[in-house]
Formats: C-alpha cells, structure tokens, sequence
C-alpha cells in the first residue's frame, strides 16, 4: 500500500510538472530554448487577412489589432496607415515595426480609411524563412453607406423623389468627391437620424440658393462638405420644422426632443459668404440635446445683426465649437450666439436626465464676429445657475465690442465660466477690460499679444504670434507643425 502511495504521488508531480513546462511553452515560446513549434526550414506566411481582426475600443480612441499565431515565425512586421488619399498614404505611429506578439495598438481618428500591413519574419534559429510579402487588409471606421448621390444633382429635387424613409438607424447619404451639387428648396429630413456626407480630401461643394435641411426632431450631420452660401436666400441651412411631426410625441415639458446621442452637427464644412444663419429654431418647442460645430471655417458676410445661431423658444443642452474658425467680411452688430430658450430642467426628456446646460468654445479663431456688439445673448438658458461655459485656446480679433468674454459669459455671474490661454486683441491693442469686468477672464493665464493673423480680410488667418504659436491657441490649421 505504501509503494502504490508513492508510485501515485510520483505520477502525480511527473504530471504536474508536464503541465507546468506547457504552459510555460505557450507564454514564452519565443525565449524559450528547449521548444520549437515543429516548423523548420520552411518558407513562412504572412497571417491570412480574414484571421486579422481590427478593433476600435469603447471609447473610439484607439484601434487594436490582432492576427493568430503563424508556427516557426521569429516575429511580425506591422505598419497602419491612413489612407484617405490613397496615392498618399499617411503611417501612424512607427512603421514597420517588429512585434514580438500577436497584437498592436495605434491611435484612431473618426471617419477614416486605414490599412493594416502585417508580415510574418523568419527565425534563423530554425532556419525559417520571413513571408515573401504582408497581408493587407482594409479597415474603416465610417457610417455605412445609404445611398451615393450623383455629381451634379439638385439635393432638393432627389430628396423630393428620393424621400427619407423612417429608421430607427442613422443612415448615410453620400456626395461624391469633387462633386458639385446644387440645392434651391427644403430638403425635408424628418424624425430619421442622416448624415450628408462627402469625400474627406476631396471635397464636394454644396451651391446653396434656397431652403433649408428641415428638421422634424432627429440627429443631422453635414460633414466633409464645401458650402457656397453667397446667394443664399433662405432662412438658415439647419431649420426646425415649424410644423409638429404626427409620429413625434412631445416630452412631459411639452419640447420635441432631441437626445444629446444624436447631434445636430456640422464637421470638416467650409461655409462661404452666409447672410442668413446657420441654425434656427423657427421659434418652437424643441429640446436639442447636442449641437456640435467641429473642425469648420464658416464665413459670414452680412452688415445685418443675422446670429449666426438662433434659438427662441428650443431649449439647447450642449452647444460647442471646436478646432473652428468663424469670421465676418463685414463689420456688424447683433448677436453671434442668441439662445432665448427656458433652463433645460424644462424639457424633462424620457430619455436621459436634463439638469445642466453647457456652452464650449475651444481651438477656435474669431475675427470681426459681431464688431460691434455681442457675442452671446442667452440669459435664460445657459446663463443660469449650475451650468457651465468654458472657453479655453482661443483667438479673438476685434469682435464682440470689447467684450467677448462679458457677453460669451452670459453677461452674468450664474454660471461657472472657466477660461484659459485666450486672446482678446481689439484695435491693435489687448483689451484689458476682458479681466476686470462680470463675469471676467479670472484664469491668469490669457495671452496680451498680437496674435499677427496673416491676412484675415482675405481668409488666411495664419498665426503669427509667438506666444499664441507656443501655446498651440487658436483653430490648429493655422498653426505649423509641430
């Protein structure tokens, strides 16, 4: 009985140490001197594309790959590029970069057409020869496409025989690169959620000469589209339809709402020669969760007090311009931003919970936006008690009267206003009051420097100030390169 417990024991730290020197082998193989995958004097193989999977993560800051094991291989060759420009693509991060692995991480840009490169190595120690070439595999990150709109076509006639359908998904129309299209009537969107569009290196351009992109109470989204607004007659490109839809049901505070997961935006645009406004309420009850402009150069050319943003009785939970550039080839008054809309605790969505509002100006350039008058007019909406106004990195050049922050503040002391590293520059001078008057820039951090905008009168809005350059303020394409 004792030899059988022995002979047992033994079995069993023979087994255990078998186990242990396998899974050792598997963790670390490649260090390993004892192991080999049994793959010798071979001619190795890239890993076949439909093995390679692509993965954006939860937050959509990143894209990780991975690809399976190819035996015998002394590691991989990896390379991503950006090919929206195909004839020029663009590395992200090092290029050809040996990975003793299986996996890669690289940073991601929304709206972008990439490609993955992998090449097995050989591994001389077993005489196995690197893969003849890599494998190649297309990834992009874009909203699938609905349908593409051919060049040269009014959007208001193939809208009127082409109509939105109802859709719970947001769907995509696309323009096609270097396109023009014209649009001359209301091009009616509905409750469906829809991007428009174009190509992100070549752009088309929309010629805008009536109506507007009408919306019932969905998400919309102009993105890569070059807009010719000089003859421009309607009543904003972006209008909320006057004219209740029967399938929207109001929320318990009576607004027709729009949740802040579906964005009314508009990315990557050039708007040329605006007279008329860019959004407008059309005086309803409306809740706009999320208005979003990003990445743009809109240029308004009115001597009217037209705000380029209105908003009488909709109520707007987040507004932000980023990484944009807004100016006025006239000099005028008025508003740049009027919200007359009620506290967003009013709209009492279903949805998600409303109980801040938000206004965020951030890497923007400003010059002669309302000259002589005031930037922002939104006492009863953002401008309350437990919102917040942030405005950080940002250009101003004679705009707002002298007061810029005053009136993007709210022109009082409610909100919680946050600034840092702007420049309020006025007549060829800083503007000082900017720091002494309610509500004020308190951050100690803004630039008294002339930012030297190369030609502004002429749209170069290249920055020249040493100080706005070190501190990468303003809308980043006039800066150089880092």
């Amino acid at each position: 009985m004792k030899n059988s417990f022995l002979r047992r024991k033994t079995l069993s730290l023979i087994s255990l140490a078998v186990m242990f020197l396998f899974v050792s082998c598997i963790d670390g193989y490649e260090d390993d001197k004892t192991w080999s995958s049994g793959v010798e004097n071979a001619s190795l193989e890239s890993p076949a594309a439909e093995k390679i999977s692509v993965v954006p993560s939860a937050d959509g800051s990143k894209l990780k790959i991975t690809w399976p094991v190819v035996p015998g291989a002394g590691g991989y060759e990896f390379s991503l590029y950006i090919v929206d420009d195909p004839e020029n693509p663009v590395v992200v991060g090092e290029e050809k970069q040996v990975i003793d692995g299986c996996t890669a991480e690289r940073e991601m840009i929304e709206d972008t057409y990439y490609e993955v490169v992998i090449k097995t190595l050989g591994n001389p120690k077993f005489n196995n020869k690197e893969a003849e070439q890599g494998t190649v595999v297309a990834y992009n990150n874009m909203l699938e496409v609905t349908a593409t709109i051919p060049d040269g076509t009014n959007l208001t006639e193939y809208f009127a025989a082409n109509p939105i359908p109802e859709s719970t998904t947001e769907l995509c129309y696309e323009l096609e690169a270097d396109g023009e299209y014209t649009m001359d009537g209301n091009v009616p969107v509905g409750l469906t959620s829809v991007t428009l569009r174009g190509n992100k290196v070549k752009r088309p351009t929309l010629t805008m000469t009536n109506g507007s992109f009408l919306n019932d109470g969905a998400g919309f989204k102009l993105k890569f589209i070059d807009l010719d607004c000089t003859n421009f007659d309607g009543s904003a490109i972006i209008f909320l339809n006057s004219t209740l839809n029967p399938a929207a049901v109001p929320s318990p505070g009576g607004y027709v709402v729009i949740p802040t997961t579906l964005p009314i935006a508009v990315l990557s645009c050039n708007i040329k020669g605006l007279k008329q406004r860019l959004f407008w309420d059309n005086n309803q009850y409306y809740g706009v969760g999320t208005l979003l402009i990003k990445d743009c150069v809109i240029e308004q050319n009115t001597t009217s007090s037209i705000q380029l943003i209105r908003s009488q009785r909709a109520i707007i939970k987040g507004l932000s311009l980023v990484n944009s550039t807004f100016y006025n080839k006239q000099s005028n008054g008025g508003y740049f931003i009027q919200l007359q809309g009620a506290q967003v605790t009013r709209v009492l969505p279903a949805e998600e919970t409303w109980a801040n509002a938000n206004l965020l100006i951030t890497n923007c350039t400003f010059w002669q936006v309302v000259k002589n008058d005031q930037m922002g007019n939104y006492a009863n909406n953002i401008a309350q008690k437990g919102n917040t106004i942030t405005i950080l990195n940002s250009i101003f050049v004679d705009c707002g009267n002298k007061a810029v922050i005053r009136r993007l503040g709210g022109g009082n002391a409610n909100a919680t206003l946050t600034c840092g590293l702007n420049t309020y520059w006025y007549g060829g001078a800083f503007v000082s009051s900017e720091l002494t008057t309610t509500p004020k820039d308190a951050s100690g951090t803004h630039i008294e420097t002339d930012p030297q905008l190369r030609d502004p009168e002429n749209g170069d809005f290249t920055v020249g100030g040493s100080e706005q350059i070190a501190k990468r303020t303003g809308d980043p394409r006039w800066l150089p390169a880092e």
